[in-house]
């Protein structure tokens, strides 16, 4: 519910800055997961512009929240994809960098909502302070 509160605050909050461009919605929320290390999942869904047909291999996977990590000095340190047997598809990508560690999966659902072999896409993530 903490989570929700900020979340509707943060996608009110209008600051307009004539130096730098705005920050977009999905970095303020990955510069809030960072800094309250909280080891909690916060999942979002409408990442993606389109709703993909396929899975996509290892090689051609992006994942919008680590991109935003990796601007921010994060680097890789793990990965990994699975299938759950009655559940959705799952690739997950750890990054760390000095103060934090945060993980972020990549998450395809296959409902009856949509027609068969598409697939509805969201992704999560959690981040904890660094382990030394």
């Amino acid at each position: 519910m903490k989570y929700q509160s900020i979340l509707i605050l943060l996608s009110f909050s209008c600051q307009s800055s004539l130096k730098n461009e705005p920050k977009k919605f999905d970095e303020k929320i990955v510069d809030f997961i960072i800094e309250n290390s909280s080891n909690k999942y916060l999942e979002l869904e409408n990442l993606y512009d389109s709703l993909p047909h396929k899975i996509l291999n290892d090689v051609n996977e992006k994942l919008i929240l680590v991109q935003i990590l990796k601007t921010k000095g994060f680097t890789v340190i793990n990965w990994g994809r699975g299938n759950h047997p009655l559940g959705p598809r799952i690739v997950s990508i750890t990054l760390k960098n000095a103060e934090c560690e945060c993980e972020v999966d990549k998450i395809y659902y296959s409902t009856d909502a949509l027609p068969e072999e598409i697939y509805k896409i969201t992704e999560r993530i959690k981040c904890k302070k660094a382990s030394r």
